[in-house]
Formats: C-alpha cells, structure tokens, sequence
C-alpha cells in the first residue's frame, strides 16, 4: 500500500513537472514568436519610415491674382531630399511650378538646387517654357494725328529657356563658381495703332555667381547673412543681337526676436549696362518690391530695400508684415515708365512704398528643415498685388 501511494505521488509530480515544462516551454516559445513578428512589423515600419523620409513631396494648388495678369491657377511641387550621404549639407530640392492667367499667359518650369559633398559644391539648373503678357509705357511720336505722348504698350515674351551655376567653396562660408543663361524667344510688340512689331529676343550669357552665406537654415532662416551676387556677360560673340552686362546682388539679413519671432531684411539691386535692349531691362515688382504688378517703373536699374517680421505664432501656422522702399533709373526717355515720372524727365523715379502682410502654413519638416506656403497682400505706389508662394518671399 505505501508503495503503491509512493508511486502516485511520484507519478502525479512527473505529469505536473511535464505539464509546467511544457506549458513553460509553449509560452516560452509563443513569447519568441510574438517578439519576432513585433520586431519583424518594427522593421517594416522603420523601413517604411526610412523610405518616406528619403524624399518629402508637397504638391500645392495656387490661385493668384494681380492687375496685369488678372486670375491665376496652377501648381506648384515641391521634392525634398538628400542628394548624397553628405551629414551637414542641406536638403536639396527639385521644384515644378505651371500656372495659367486669364490674359493668357502660361508658363512651365522645372528647376532643382543640389547640396554635395558636405556642402562643399552647389549647383542649380532650371528649365522652361513662357507666353507671358504683360505691358509698358512708352512713348509714340506722330500719334493719333500728330499727338505724341505716352502709351500703354502691350507686349509678348514668348520662347523657352535654360540656366545652371555651379559653385564650390573657396573657404568658409564663400562660394565661387560658373554660371549661364540661355533663352531664345520673340517679343511681340502691339503698337497704338493695334499693329504688331516682332522682336527676336534671343540671349546668351556667361556668368560669374558669388556667395557669402552664414544662415542657420536654407528654407527657414532665423539668423545669419546671404549675399548673392551675379555677373553676367551678354556679348555678341556668343550670338546676342545686343552687346551688354547684367549685374544683380542680393543681401539678406536674419536676426532672431524671441521663439517664434525673425526679423528679415533685404537689399536688392539690377543694375544692365551697355546696349541694353527692351526686353532685358528690370522693373520694380516681384519679390523686389511686391506690390507692384504693371511694370509702370522699368528702367536699366532698380535698388529696393525691405523688412518683414514673421512670426509662427500656433504650432504650423504664422504670419508675416512687411515694408519696403525702392528706386528706378532709366538710360534716357525711350522706353521709360509711365507717368510724372516720365513726364518729367527725370532720370530716377519717385521713391516707390510698399506695404504689406500674408499667412504662413507649415507644409514640410524634414531634417529640421521647415518649409512655409502662404499667400501675400501687398500695396505700392497706386497699385496692388497678391502674391501665393512657396518658401519665404526671401
């Protein structure tokens, strides 16, 4: 009998030590599993996560309107990404922007800004095609029976272009390189009496780009300084039917005001000498002065200065109040803008205001990174302009 209760017991410890062993062995096998599939579905969404982060995509409808054009729609497209295993370069980025006008004015364009080598190396290249209608204000002799004066003169840019700069750092933080600028089209010209003059406006330039650049961010700024500067060679030997040069420089200025809060200025200017043709002169308006829409203040130079607070005042939103001041100067009385100022035949405009302010939206945070869209109301020396826009004005 006690042998018997002994090997009951016995019998009934082995079954429960099979029994937890096994079940310790089932739940230590399950265990495994489920961490393997959790660590399987964790590298799928790392892997995904890796793959959305290689390339940041906007794509952004934009309704424009402005006094010459009238309303605008289009698109513009945004792509964010690293162009090589550089740590401290910026994002690079490719951009398409299309837009049609109710004056019948379109325009395409495919351009991309590549970061290398630490930064090191900068390159741009831009392609597109325009049918742009804007106007003038010229002046007319023998007019409407003998009457001179000065007429609205509507005109035409049509034809395709292509531009690239390549720069390298020389030393800290200053950039040298190569650029050039390719456009073949024709300006038509409507004159008073309704007929149409044709003018090939085919150009071809060398140019050499020049930076300076300290800023905390490429896309989003809040310290630091850019100086972009341009020189540009337009001579007949590369097949121009007008022999002169284009000079731009740009200085933008960043300074931090608290969280959240910048205070942005620039000072811009065109400057053409030479034979300088019709089509290739510069006109207030733009992002050097908005405000400005009817290219009344045109001229072979233009010297604008700004100012804009932006503030991102609740997480992706914010807002942004700017003022501006600019200046135009014309070879001689050919071609000159409207007005009292050419009128008078003065050499250099008024001083030309603007005033203005827009909203802002964060569409793109990539890498730290931000990238802001918005739109612009701005107000100038009796005219107007709104402005829809990707990335800051400057």
């Amino acid at each position: 009998m006690k042998k018997r209760i002994l090997l009951i017991v016995f019998l009934f410890n082995v079954l429960n030590a099979f029994s937890y062993t096994t079940n310790k062995t089932f739940f230590f096998v399950e265990s495994e599993i489920l961490k393997s599939k959790l660590a399987v579905l964790d590298t799928i969404k790392d892997t995904v996560k890796k793959k959305e982060k290689k390339f940041a995509f906007m794509p952004l409808p934009t309704l424009t309107y402005d006094r010459s054009q009238g309303a605008g729609i289009g698109v513009i497209a945004m792509g964010l990404f690293k162009a090589d295993n550089s740590k401290k370069a910026p994002l690079s980025r490719v951009i398409g922007v299309g837009n049609y006008a109710t004056n019948d004015s379109y325009y395409i364009m495919l351009g991309t800004r590549l970061y290398l080598m630490e930064d090191y190396w900068r390159i741009l290249a831009a392609v597109g095609y325009i049918n742009y209608n804007f106007q003038a204000f010229q002046t007319f002799e023998d007019v409407d029976g003998g009457q001179a004066g000065v007429y609205e003169t509507p005109y035409t840019t049509k034809g395709a272009l292509f531009a690239f700069a390549l720069q390298r750092r020389v030393f800290e933080n200053f950039y040298l390189g190569i650029g050039g600028f390719m456009m073949r089209s024709d300006v038509i010209v409507t004159l008073p009496d309704g007929s149409e003059q044709v003018e090939p406006n085919n150009i071809n330039s060398l140019s050499v780009p020049i930076s300076y650049d300290t800023r905390n961010s490429i896309y989003n700024p809040s310290d630091g300084l850019f100086v972009d500067g341009r020189f540009s060679m337009i001579p007949e030997w590369l097949d121009n039917d007008n022999d002169f040069i284009k000079t731009m420089l740009y200085v933008n200025h960043y300074k931090k005001l608290g969280d959240h809060k910048i205070l942005a200025s620039r000072f811009a200017m065109k400057a053409n000498f030479g034979d300088v043709p019709f089509a290739s002169q510069d006109y207030i308006g733009q992002t050097d002065l908005r405000g400005y829409t009817q290219g009344e203040y045109r001229g072979n130079q233009t010297y604008t200065v700004q100012s804009e607070f932006r503030n991102n005042f609740y997480k992706k939103w914010g807002y942004v109040g700017f003022v501006g001041l600019g200046i135009a100067y014309r070879k001689s009385e050919e071609g000159a803008a409207a007005g009292d100022w050419y009128n008078s035949g003065a050499s250099w405009s008024k001083p030309l205001p603007s005033i203005g302010a827009g909203a802002r939206y964060q569409v793109i945070e990539k890498a730290g990174q931000k990238v802001n869209a918005g739109i612009d109301v701005a107000v100038g020396r009796g005219d107007w302009g709104f402005y829809f826009r990707i990335t800051e004005a400057f």
